[in-house]
């Protein structure tokens, strides 16, 4: 049993179908998740309150508490509003999916779903939740800054050489204002700042130096802040020479009539908060190429750059690639593959880790002639990983200008990598499936009828069915068993695989069922699983065609090999049986009459009963052969199936 302190992360599924829960607790349990279970609303929430876990899939429909007011509750309460929550339901229209989202869902998956996607998407919110935590604690950093600022006031008294020192040290502009927002003082000043806004100086008030929305909003700050003398923190954009620039200030009070207050620029948060809401937001609801398309689109947008692309790794030796989207100046162009030597993407591939190169590229990578077309001055590119750490592909920007390596890029990369690798591994996962999916219904086809397969794959109950008139063949090679003695195995297998592959070539060309082989004998059936009008005649032209094939084998190995047939008409039950090895097999009177018509023939001929006779006497030949006593049965007339009366036998008719 796998212990506490191995668990990935803590998920309580919610669901009044048991069948469901256990369903996804046994599936997420061996990747070893710790499950906990609820069977309604009011159950969920005092497990998630009681002890937070780490994700809930929630399903919609439930009686009392619906999965909508749980999930509203959960985000209202400040204990878990931060938990993810994906939502499970089997409506897939658009407004109930809008639904999902406006109460607060991080996700929506549609019933029936695929155990790997639900894992997939698991994953990426668990991911996502990481990086907001890593954001937090950025955060965190930064507003110690702010607490050193307050700390100062006691000291603004001591050395001053020391308190110019430790503001000229720092990166935030610091303004003491008076209560009508007029400048008294500009400290340690950003001077990066203080040249793109030439109107803040020391004397002249926030409305001459700020637009308008702004200053009425610093101003109504220092207002409160003189009223309440205690701190508050405001934020606001402002668009300077090299664009938009977002702002934190916080003020706090000196004394009555004044305050202090320290700019901080948190651009670069706010880009990584852009990048999560727009990976999350803009891409919960798209898979596939319109994932990819909406990805490399929002990453280009939120990190300004000229050209973004994915890939996916071709194959295992990581050495060619190719791109799933690529934007590139304001439009998607055709994906294309290319091999990875000589260029940056190899680095981030083959090494597994992020790569920025600011500006020169084709410096650094002369032999790739498709940064030469794209005019690239500058590349970052990070690999896209599977559940399992391997590389599966990339993603990566380019521009035609050098690009700051920093941060804030870096991360915006980790977030849509992490998005990306997990669409790109369900992507895989699901394309693994299908193939292994078409190969088992493969491989069940050879064992099985279609229609079968279809009735299988429909319900869990046996099936078996009663079938009022068909034509069972059973043939045994007569010779076989004396010659095995004489070559070795492989020989001996060879042969029969050969002689059998003709048989069945015949049983699909004359529109037959085949049963069963048994050593070195062959069962054949006309008239189900789907009913045919002319099974008899389809029957007997396969026995003369069956006796046709041996002659000719006769005359490649020499051997005296024959058949002895038997062929019987009448009413079976057909159906499968066993659980894990199956088998399509009849059963009844007319199944035990034809196979005693076999072991009484001779070799070379086709004895048939009566009733085949009755059937079959105007389309083909046949000798009596007399009464002979069968087992079971007593005696019966039975009769040598010789030849056609006709020159080119019918094919079987359609399906009745």
């Amino acid at each position: 049993m796998t212990n506490d302190n191995q668990f990935i992360a803590d998920i309580l599924i919610v669901d009044d179908k048991l069948h469901n829960i256990k369903f996804l607790s046994d599936f997420l349990s061996d990747y070893h998740y710790q499950i906990r279970k609820a069977i309604n609303g009011e159950m969920a929430l005092k497990a998630a309150r009681l002890l937070p876990p780490d994700l809930i899939l929630l399903d919609i429909n439930m009686p009392g508490l619906d999965g909508y007011e749980v999930c509203e509750q959960l985000k209202a309460d400040p204990k878990t509003s931060s938990i993810p929550i994906i939502f499970l339901s089997a409506f897939s229209d658009t407004e109930t999916k809008v639904q999902a989202f406006q109460y607060g869902g991080a996700d929506y998956i549609t019933k029936p779903f695929q155990l790997e996607e639900v894992l997939a998407r698991i994953q990426t919110q668990l991911n996502i939740k990481r990086l907001q935590s890593e954001l937090e604690h950025r955060n965190k950093k930064l507003e110690k800054t702010v607490d050193v600022l307050q700390k100062t006031k006691t000291a603004l008294t001591t050395s001053e050489t020391e308190l110019r020192a430790l503001f000229h040290a720092m990166t935030e502009l610091v303004l003491v204002l008076d209560s009508q927002g007029r400048y008294l003082k500009i400290a340690t000043p950003n001077h990066e700042l203080i040249s793109q806004s030439p109107q803040l100086a020391q004397g002249n008030t926030v409305h001459e130096s700020l637009p308008q929305p702004q200053a009425d909003l610093i101003y109504s700050t220092i207002q409160n802040v003189l009223e309440r003398q205690e701190t508050i923190e405001v934020e606001y954009s402002l668009q300077l020479e090299n664009g938009r620039t977002d702002f934190s200030t916080k003020i706090s009070p000196l004394s009555q009539d004044s305050v202090i207050a320290v700019m901080r620029d948190i651009s670069d948060r706010k880009r990584r908060e852009e990048a999560l809401q727009l990976i999350v937001e803009g891409t919960a609801t798209k898979t596939g190429r319109e994932f990819f398309n909406a990805c490399v689109r929002q990453l280009a947008e939120i990190l300004s750059v000229r050209y973004a692309f994915v890939t996916e790794c071709l194959d295992f030796k990581q050495k060619r690639v190719r791109t799933l989207a690529f934007w590139l100046d304001e439009k998607f162009v055709k994906n294309i593959e290319y091999d990875l030597l000589g260029t940056p993407c190899k680095e981030v591939i083959q090494n597994n880790k992020y790569y920025c190169y600011s500006d020169n590229i084709i410096a650094s990578f002369p032999d790739d002639q498709d940064l030469v077309d794209l005019k690239a001055e500058s590349y970052a590119g990070i690999p896209l990983t599977d559940s399992m750490g391997n590389v599966i592909g990339h993603i990566a920007v380019l521009d035609t200008q050098p690009m700051l390596n920093d941060e804030t890029r870096e991360l915006v990369l980790k977030i849509f990598a992490a998005r990306a690798g997990a669409e790109l591994e369900r992507q895989i996962t699901d394309i693994a499936l299908k193939k292994s999916q078409e190969r088992s219904e493969e491989l069940l086809l050879n064992i099985l009828p279609a229609p079968i397969v279809e009735r299988l794959k429909k319900e869990k109950t046996a099936i078996a069915e009663q079938f009022a008139d068909v034509t069972i063949l059973f043939a045994d090679i007569v010779g076989f068993t004396p010659l095995s003695a004489k070559i070795n195995p492989t020989e001996m297998v060879n042969l029969l695989n050969e002689i059998f592959s003709v048989f069945d070539q015949l049983t699909e060309q004359h529109g037959l069922e085949k049963i069963k082989t048994i050593g070195d004998a062959y069962m054949v059936v006309g008239g189900l699983p789907v009913p045919k009008a002319n099974h008899a005649q389809a029957v007997a032209q396969m026995a003369l065609d069956m006796r046709d094939a041996i002659a000719r084998f006769q005359e490649s190995y020499g051997e005296q090999l024959q058949i002895r047939i038997g062929v019987n008409r009448g009413s079976v039950v057909a159906g499968v049986i066993g659980t894990k090895k199956f088998i399509y097999d009849l059963w009844g009177d007319a199944v035990n009459v034809a196979s005693r018509m076999e072991s009484l023939s001779l070799p070379g001929k086709i004895q048939v009963t009566e009733a085949t006779y009755t059937c079959l006497k105007e389309q083909y030949r046949f000798e009596q052969r007399g009464k002979i006593a069968v087992k079971g049965k007593g005696e019966m007339m039975t009769y040598w199936l010789v030849e056609s009366l006709t020159k080119n036998p019918p094919l079987p008719n359609p399906v009745v």
